[in-house]
């Protein structure tokens, strides 16, 4: 079970013409979306999913012969709508637009290919289905891309003036799976400092990365222990003295000042820090 969980929306934008050419173009890269994330992955493990919900293309040819619309009737079967579109669609001009896809800088596969004639104005047509999946959204893998060519069928490629204007809205999911935490120590590094009656001493700076602390009050007068230069006789911890007060801390990373009581004493003890 994921401990917490990252979901976004986007979109991705493309204008194919005939500058383009007929080599394949790469209009979308799953691991860019999650690229932002990749610090994460110190911390957790990254399930990852991603899901294209709609890719559409605004289609304009008018440099092709203009293809007329089948003549669709009530009464006519399946079949027979079928044959009447493809009639059309090999009477007149058209053009390929085909759909590719790789697993991160592996070899492009063809997934499918869609014949596009001049309808006399911008037609916009839906790819996701039937041409990249039969189901509701199309499922991709955090690697994978998607790219587009055109295909020439002897009638040409794009001319002046065509344009096809691809867009896609996209979903993807992070699980955020925490990894455990094993962090190193680094040597035990001793010190000593004598403590005074007239003011208050800093024994210890600050140590964002520190692991354990050891302290001792060795000297022969009692010594009192705060985390700031208030420290004062009577407050904060109190460490007896002749090694018979000792401070063992794993969670304090702040600094640390003491004071001693009736004489000068002495603080020794260890400190070490994560590596």
């Amino acid at each position: 079970m994921a401990n917490n969980q990252l979901e976004n929306t986007k979109t991705f934008r493309r204008s194919i013409t005939a500058s383009d050419g007929t080599g394949i173009i790469e209009i979308l890269n799953c691991a860019d979306s999650f690229s932002e994330y990749d610090a994460l992955s110190n911390s957790y493990y990254l399930g990852k999913s991603f899901y294209l919900e709609a890719f559409s293309g605004a289609i304009y040819l008018p440099s092709y012969q203009e293809a007329p619309y089948p003549d669709i009737f009530p009464e006519m079967s399946a079949a027979e709508k079928i044959a009447a579109m493809l009639a059309i669609e090999e009477a007149y001009p058209f053009v390929g637009l085909r759909f590719h896809a790789r697993k991160g800088t592996g070899v492009w596969s063809t997934l499918a290919t869609a014949r596009l004639q001049n309808k006399g104005r911008e037609t916009t047509i839906p790819f996701t289905i039937p041409y990249l999946t039969i189901n509701q959204l199309k499922l991709l893998s955090p690697d994978d891309r998607l790219g587009i060519s055109i295909i020439n069928y002897g009638h040409g490629v794009l001319g002046a003036g065509d344009y096809i204007n691809l867009e896609g809205d996209f979903r993807y999911n992070l699980d955020l799976i925490a990894k455990p935490q094993v962090r190193t120590i680094g040597a035990a590094l001793p010190y000593g400092i004598d403590i005074d009656t007239a003011a208050p001493i800093r024994f210890r700076t600050a140590n964002a990365n520190r692991a354990i602390l050891y302290a001792t009050n060795t000297g022969n007068t009692p010594v009192w222990l705060a985390g700031n230069s208030s420290v004062a006789v009577g407050t904060g911890i109190y460490l007896a003295p002749n090694g018979g007060g000792n401070l063992t801390e794993q969670t304090l990373t702040g600094e640390l000042w003491a004071i001693a009581d009736g004489g000068p004493s002495r603080i020794c003890g260890l400190e070490a820090s994560y590596a």
